[in-house]
C-alpha cells in the first residue's frame, strides 16, 4: 500500500495493533476494516487533496460501493464509515446528511488527540503518540499482523480432535443398537415412549429426563444416518473453534431446548438428535455473527441454505417436527452466546441477556407444554400405554401409570 507520510504510518499502525483493524485496501487506497468495533466498522484514509465537487462525489461513490459490498457479504446491518483526512480541506462537503459517515481532518499528530469524535470512537488514542519514524513503525506493524496470523491459525486449530461430537454419534449408535436388541426397528410408538421419546402426558407428569433421551432415539437406521452424517459434518467445524466441553453443553442445551419447543407446541410423540443438529447451526451462526469476516461466508453458504430448506421441508414431510428444530436451533445460539468464544472478549450485557432469554424461555415452554397436555385428549395412547407395559409382565410400572393418568377402572391386576 501506497503510504505517503509519517502520520498515514502512525495512523494506521495505532488502528492495526490497539484497535484491531486490518488492511482491506489495494496498493492506491487504505482502508482498514473492524467489523466487531462497536462504533466505527471501515475507515477509509485519504491521502489525495480534494478540489472540486467532483472528487468528492468520486469518493462516496466508491465508498458507497465498498460499504455496500460488505455489508451484503457480511450480512452486517449497521456499518460505520470513517473517512480520516490526512490533508485540509473542505470536510463538510463529504458528510453528505448520511448518519453512517462522518468525516474527520488530522493535519499534525497532536490534532488526534484534540478530536472529540475521535476520542469518542478510539479513547485511547490521546495516549498514543502518532509522531514515531516510519521505520520503527514498519517493523511493529509486521509483528503484529505475524501475531495475528497465528491467532487465527491457533482459532481454526484450537482443537484437532471433535471429542464431544464423536462421543455424541457414538451414543446414539449405541443406544440405537441396544433399542434394535429389545423391540426391533422400526420403533413403534408405545415402544419409542417406553425408550424414552418425548411424550407429552409423562413429562408433564414429571418425566423431564425424557427431554434428553428422547434426542439420543431414532427411528430407524436411515434416520440415524442422516442425523448423524448432519451433526458429524457440522459439528467438527464448530467444536474445532470453541472446544469439547463448551460443545458438549450447547448439545445437551440444544437437546433439551428442542424437545421443550416440541413440548410446548407439538402433541405427537417425537424422537431423534435432529434437535442437537440444528443447535449446532445455531452455534455456527453465533460464530459467523461473533467472527464475521473469518465465518460469516460460511454462514451464507451453509447455514442459511439449510435453514430455508428445513423450513420448506416441514410444510412438505408431515413426520418433521419444525419446533424440535426451531428450539435446537435458538437454544444452540443462545447457549453459544452465553458461552462466548475462547480467547474472545465476554460481553457482561451479551451474558446476561442470552441467559435471561434461556431461563424465560424455558419457563415459558414448560408452561405452555403443562397446559397443552392437560388440554389435548391422549386417553387412547395412555390407555394402550398401560396395557403394553401389562403384557410385558411390567405391573408396578402399569399400576404408576394408571395413577398418573387416572384410569384406574380400565385395568384391574
Amino acid at each position: 500500500m501506497e503510504i505517503r507520510s509519517d502520520l498515514a504510518m502512525n495512523i494506521i499502525s495505532y488502528l492495526i495493533k490497539e484497535e484491531n483493524f486490518i488492511f482491506v485496501g489495494n496498493e492506491q487506497e487504505i482502508w482498514l476494516e473492524n467489523l466487531a468495533h462497536p462504533s466505527v466498522q471501515l475507515i477509509y484514509l485519504n491521502q489525495k487533496k480534494i478540489y472540486n465537487d467532483e472528487q468528492v462525489n468520486f469518493l462516496m461513490g466508491q465508498l458507497q460501493q465498498v460499504r455496500g459490498k460488505i455489508r451484503r457479504r457480511y450480512l452486517l446491518w449497521r456499518l460505520n464509515v470513517v473517512i480520516l483526512n490526512l490533508d485540509d480541506f473542505s470536510v463538510p462537503k463529504l458528510m453528505g446528511g448520511k448518519k453512517w459517515l462522518q468525516a474527520i481532518s488530522i493535519i499534525k499528530p497532536e490534532d488526534a488527540a484534540k478530536s472529540d469524535p475521535l476520542k469518542h470512537m478510539f479513547p485511547e488514542i490521546a495516549h498514543n503518540p502518532l509522531d514515531r519514524s516510519m521505520g520503527d513503525l514498519v517493523v511493529e506493524i509486521q509483528n503484529v499482523t505475524k501475531s495475528k496470523a497465528l491467532e487465527i491459525h491457533h482459532t481454526l486449530s484450537f482443537q484437532k480432535k471433535p471429542f464431544a461430537t464423536y462421543g455424541f454419534i457414538l451414543l446414539t449408535a449405541v443406544v440405537f443398537m441396544w433399542a434394535l436388541h429389545f423391540v426391533g426397528m422400526p420403533f413403534r410408538t408405545l415402544a419409542a415412549i417406553q425408550f424414552g421419546a418425548k411424550y407429552n402426558p409423562l413429562i408433564a407428569n414429571g418425566e423431564y429426563w425424557r427431554l434428553i433421551t428422547a434426542n439420543v432415539l431414532h427411528a430407524d437406521i436411515f434416520h440415524l444416518l442422516f442425523n448423524a452424517i448432519f451433526i458429524y459434518q457440522f459439528g467438527k467445524i464448530l467444536e474445532t473453534v470453541i472446544g469439547w466441553w463448551r460443545m458438549a453443553i450447547l448439545m445437551l442445551g440444544s437437546a433439551i431446548f428442542g424437545t421443550l419447543f416440541s413440548f410446548a407446541f407439538v402433541i405427537q410423540v417425537s424422537l431423534g438428535s435432529s434437535t442437537v443438529a440444528y443447535g449446532i447451526l445455531g452455534g455456527l451462526l453465533f460464530l459467523g455473527i461473533e467472527n464475521r469476516k473469518m465465518f460469516m461466508s460460511m454462514v451464507r453458504r451453509l447455514v442459511a441454505p439449510i435453514v430455508a430448506f428445513s423450513a420448506l421441508w416441514a410444510f412438505i414431510d408431515s413426520n418433521v417436527d419444525p419446533f424440535g428444530h426451531l428450539g435446537g436451533f435458538i437454544g444452540g445460539f443462545l447457549i453459544a452466546s452465553l458461552m462466548g468464544l475462547p480467547g474472545y472478549r465476554q460481553y457482561i450485557n451479551r451474558f446476561i441477556l442470552a441467559g435471561a432469554s434461556l431461563g424465560l424461555l424455558a419457563v415459558g415452554l414448560m408452561s405452555r407444554g403443562n397446559a397443552l397436555a392437560v388440554q389435548t385428549d391422549f386417553s387412547s395412547v395412555n390407555l394402550a400405554l398401560i396395557f403394553h407395559y401389562a403384557e410385558q409382565g411390567r405391573e408396578g410400572r402399569a399400576l404408576h401409570l394408571m395413577e398418573v393418568f387416572g384410569l384406574h377402572d380400565y385395568l384391574n391386576p
